[in-house]
């Protein structure tokens, strides 16, 4: 009975990883998606709304952030990688404006 038991908790395990990694892979396009409207957008000297769109990237960034870590199973708020995960917004932030 044991040996089910924790094949079952490491099947579990590997199971939220797959979906976990899966999931950042598809939603942080999203991330830099906003990163390249709002690229385009600043070309067309719409400032305002790039800017917003930038911001809009971080905002999207700690959502796919907390969502990750509650696919895993973590508790979903974490300063260290909600600051991870605001590294290309603030990296936008130096480079386009």
């Amino acid at each position: 009975m044991t040996g089910r038991t924790t094949e079952a908790v490491a099947l579990d395990r590997v199971r939220r990883r797959v979906a976990a990694i899966g999931f950042l892979a598809v939603t942080i396009h999203g991330v830099l998606g906003l990163i390249g409207v709002s690229y385009v957008l600043l070309d067309e000297g719409r400032r305002s709304d790039a800017g917003l769109l930038t911001f809009m990237s971080g905002v999207v960034a700690l959502v796919v952030c907390a969502a990750t870590r509650a696919i895993l199973g973590v508790r979903p708020f974490s300063a260290g990688w909600s600051a991870v995960a605001l590294v290309p917004t603030v990296a936008a932030f130096v480079l386009l404006f």
